[in-house]
């Protein structure tokens, strides 16, 4: 597994290789050459952007933006390591609050509107990582090579590795069919918030983020909930009891 680097701003080393001595972080200059990176990066790609762009975007000097980094893929790397950790954070929280909401043996299995609901409502917040961090993914489409990318395909197999747990597990509870081979589920619904999140950039508007996580979720369901499952029989809506 691929280590992941420190968020912590790094010494700057000199021109020449030898270790400067430490200076006060201006954290609003850091911020606005990690936004004016975020934004370059996006537009240009790792490969063609230019330090002196993103200096001039981030309304500072070139040499200021070496005060704060030792490269452009530095830069690169804290953008897409706070992307990717906040990422995370959403899986992890989404796996926790499914293991409060399916409770322990004896709780009644919930219905399908039920998962549909409970998962759409977690869900929400993946697309909403993905639509925040949109010129990420722009730039990281634009990015021919880099250490950061196989940092990005380990986050992707852990990903996956979650939703295949996640989808196991549920069939072990009798909640989903058992014919499916979870691994092909994990592969379907990455490719799908990775094929979202890659049409972001091209958007102009915000999406209805909540809307597709609920097709998402009602499209997975729909196909994998265990349909020997007894559900409550529902009344027509707008008719009275006799």
């Amino acid at each position: 597994m691929a280590a992941r680097p420190s968020l912590r701003p790094r010494a700057h080393t000199g021109r020449e290789g030898g270790r400067s001595p430490p200076r006060p972080i201006n954290h609003r200059a850091r911020d606005a050459l990690l936004e004016a990176s975020r934004v370059e990066l996006a537009r240009a790609g790792l490969d063609r952007a230019r330090v002196e762009d993103i200096a001039r975007r981030a309304g500072v000097s070139k040499g200021a933006f070496y005060l704060h980094f030792d490269s452009k893929e530095e830069a690169f790397g804290e953008i897409l390591q706070r992307f990717l950790g906040a990422l995370e954070d959403e899986l992890r929280r989404r796996r926790e609050s499914g293991t409060v909401f399916l409770g322990g043996a004896g709780r009644p299995k919930p219905t399908l509107e039920q998962l549909i609901d409970r998962d759409s409502r977690a869900d929400g917040q993946l697309p909403e990582v993905l639509w925040r961090n949109r010129l990420i993914l722009a730039a990281l489409d634009h990015t021919s090579a880099s250490p950061d990318l196989e940092v990005v395909a380990d986050v992707r197999r852990r990903m996956r590795q979650l939703l295949v747990e996640e989808v196991a597990a549920k069939q072990r509870q009798g909640l989903l069919r058992r014919d499916v081979d979870p691994t092909v589920v994990g592969d379907v619904c990455v490719g799908a918030f990775e094929s979202f999140g890659r049409r972001m950039p091209r958007l102009r508007a915000r999406p209805d983020l909540e809307a597709w996580a609920r097709s998402m979720n009602a499209l997975f369901y729909q196909g994998m909930f265990d349909l020997t499952l007894k559900t409550p029989a529902r009344r027509a809506p707008g008719r009275s009891r006799e």
